[in-house]
């Protein structure tokens, strides 16, 4: 008994050292993925909204990696209370400059996302008014696209907002047959991620079949739409982990910081 127990203590141990080694490797190979990435550097802030319980930790990766590998540049992390009122919780800047600038965005009830949408018109005003920025990119993981969506359907004609120029959605489905897709601005280009766990049709929460009709519902009123589909393994194509894939940030880099 004690032989038994003691080689189920080293197995585990072992498969602790395992995962561990994986996601050490894992972040060096991240990082080393967008050592060559070629962008152009603007001042259109890219916006990172979280999914269906989101903070920080939802998106801290993609805006660590885009920052320290001198794609973009870390500016803002926002506060949404959770009656809508909007302030600055860290700036990261001196001033928004010609470096895409990325804003990150964290919302007090952040299991709404209807509500969510509602609130991201105070965001965009306060974007546009306190720190001039004229046009934004909006990338969301899961619901956060859903926030993205139903805030451009909802607000087609907003005076005093950003203009939205890219949408990045990640593992999310979209209403079928929505007539509000019609207010999506003209020249918005959407890059419309799937995740597919091997072969199994799913990332473990968005089959990829609910995922990619999202371009029969925007394609007539967009400039450009494309839909990626990223098949591996648990780890890597998981829901929760696409936004810790180092295939992705080199993918979504050249899709939002190209012109």
């Amino acid at each position: 008994m004690h032989s038994k127990r003691r080689k189920i203590i080293i197995g585990i141990v072992l498969i602790i050292e395992a995962i561990a080694l994986f996601i050490t490797t894992s972040w060096i190979f991240r990082g080393r993925v967008l050592n060559d990435v070629k962008v152009d550097k603007t001042r259109t802030a890219t916006i990172f909204i979280p999914g269906y319980g989101g903070n920080a930790v939802s998106t801290d990766d993609f805006i660590n990696q885009f920052n320290d590998h001198g794609i973009a540049k870390r500016a803002l992390r926002i506060h949404i209370s959770s009656k809508g009122k909007v302030t600055t919780m860290k700036k990261y800047v001196k001033k928004i400059s010609a470096d895409n600038p990325l804003v990150q965005l964290i919302f007090e009830d952040n299991t709404h996302p209807i509500k969510e949408a509602k609130q991201m018109k105070n965001v965009m005003t306060y974007l546009y008014k306190t720190y001039h920025i004229k046009s934004v990119n909006f990338l969301g993981h899961s619901s956060g696209g859903q926030i993205a969506y139903e805030y451009m359907v909802r607000n087609p004609n907003q005076k005093n907002a950003p203009k939205i120029n890219k949408f990045v959605s990640i593992a999310n489905d979209y209403p079928a047959g929505d007539k509000r897709a019609k207010n999506l601005p003209r020249n918005l280009k959407i890059f419309n991620i799937a995740g597919e766990i091997y072969n199994v049709g799913t990332d473990g929460e968005e089959a990829v079949d609910i995922v990619k009709p999202m371009g029969k519902l925007v394609k007539p009123y967009v400039k450009s739409y494309t839909f990626y589909l990223y098949r591996g393994d648990p780890i890597s194509a998981e829901h929760s982990m696409l936004h810790e894939n180092p295939t992705l940030d080199k993918t979504i880099a050249e899709f939002l910081f190209r012109n």
